[in-house]
């Protein structure tokens, strides 16, 4: 593990159908170095039952949890910048939070997450994604809201062993398995308007990416969000699967402390990737 270091603050972020729960082996890890850990529910996922899904009218109402919680940050905490980490569908929360509150974050770190740029957008990224035959037993629900469809999908246990959780302990996809909550894929026109960044305010801050997958064409849609959009940092986990706080805790954990390190001795440094 890197040396300790002067201890920093992390603020997580959860994927799609997760929620903060999922971070419990990382965190444990990054308090035993000493660090301050946030998991952070955005709305209706998780433990978060202040808003039904149906209700969030654009994606900046399901990220609000977060922006809440940066908006509250403590003068030190605001002094010292938060280490804000997304995994998954979590990387538009952070990317979001880099454009919101750029001198609140130190590092974006993105965990198998969508990573978006200036010249990177959603509509750049959506081609990527699978087709719905990829998710397999998850359950899709079509509602009407306000005269407005809304697609909820639940992700099933078979598309979680076959495509998320290949290498996870078991009991953590059983966890997974009780845990699951539906969540949305927000491609209204102001959503997308709302996850756009500049390089003014989401540039100024330094980013790191991971790349994790079992799913080779999961991997290579990772490796080419990374080439379209170079962070300061990129490191691939070997062995991981897609949920690699699960899978590869121990080596996602020292990579982020090898980042708090960096922080704190070199403030200024760019990385080469």
């Amino acid at each position: 593990m890197a040396e300790r270091c002067p201890a920093k603050h992390f603020v997580l972020v959860h994927g799609a159908c997760h929620g903060a729960w999922c971070w419990y082996r990382v965190v444990v890890l990054l308090e035993k170095h000493g660090h301050k850990v946030t998991a952070v529910d955005l709305a209706a996922s998780g433990r978060n039952v202040d808003r039904r899904l149906e209700d969030l009218r654009t994606i900046d109402d399901y990220h609000q949890p977060l922006y809440s919680f940066l908006e509250g940050l403590s003068e030190e905490d605001n002094r010292d910048k938060v280490i804000l980490v997304g995994h998954s569908m979590g990387g538009y929360a952070v990317s979001s939070a880099m454009e919101r509150f750029p001198e609140k974050i130190s590092w974006g770190v993105f965990v198998s997450g969508f990573m978006l740029g200036p010249d990177l957008t959603v509509d750049d990224l959506s081609p990527k994604l699978p087709e719905p035959d990829y998710y397999m037993d998850s359950e899709w629900k079509i509602i009407q809201v306000n005269e407005k469809t809304q697609t909820h999908i639940t992700f099933g246990n078979k598309y979680f062993a076959a495509n998320l959780y290949q290498h996870s302990p078991p009991e953590d996809l059983q966890l997974a398995s009780l845990l699951v909550r539906p969540t949305r894929f927000f491609t209204d026109d102001e959503s997308k308007k709302q996850l756009l960044v500049t390089k003014e305010k989401y540039g100024s801050v330094r980013r790191a990416f991971i790349v994790g997958h079992a799913v080779e064409e999961r991997a290579e849609m990772q490796r080419w969000n990374a080439e379209k959009n170079p962070p300061d940092m990129t490191i691939e986990i070997q062995g991981a699967d897609h949920m690699i706080m699960f899978s590869k805790s121990q080596e996602l954990c020292k990579f982020l402390l090898e980042i708090a390190q960096q922080a704190n001795e070199h403030p200024r440094l760019i990385f080469e990737h």
